[in-house]
């Protein structure tokens, strides 16, 4: 949401809005897919399993904070006319991310994989509609 006041606040409020719009929506589409999979947190499945921090509640499918760095750098790339180098660093952010998900248990990999390939393509999603506007 900091980044949106951002956005606002440096002009570009239809970026901003639509900024804040996908990342609500991709939160509820998360949201509904972990209700319907319902796929149980391997650290409750896996006795070894690594606990880093609290254990986060509901179901692992798909990796939510995976989806929402995957869209943010989807949806943002686009309308930066960045380099290649930056454009890798931003998806490795991403990627980290997902892998930090695991690291600390509360994930499994196709989690992460789900939640990648969610927020990509709901951040290439957002850039269609907000090309169409």
């Amino acid at each position: 949401m900091i980044l949106a006041i951002i956005l606002y606040f440096s002009g570009q409020h239809f970026l901003a809005y639509g900024f804040v719009f996908g990342t609500l929506s991709l939160w509820l589409v998360v949201e509904l897919i972990k209700v319907l999979v319902h796929r149980t947190r391997p650290y409750k499945k896996i006795e070894t399993s690594r606990i880093v921090g609290s254990q986060a509640r509901g179901s692992s499918f798909p990796s939510g904070h995976t989806s929402q760095s995957f869209f943010m750098a989807t949806f943002l790339l686009h309308y930066y006319q960045a380099n290649f180098l930056l454009w890798l660093a931003i998806y490795l952010l991403a990627f980290f991310v997902g892998i930090t998900r695991i690291y600390v248990g509360m994930h499994y990999p196709r989690d992460v994989l789900g939640g990648a390939m969610l927020g990509t393509a709901w951040g290439l999603l957002g850039v269609i509609l907000n090309n169409s506007f």
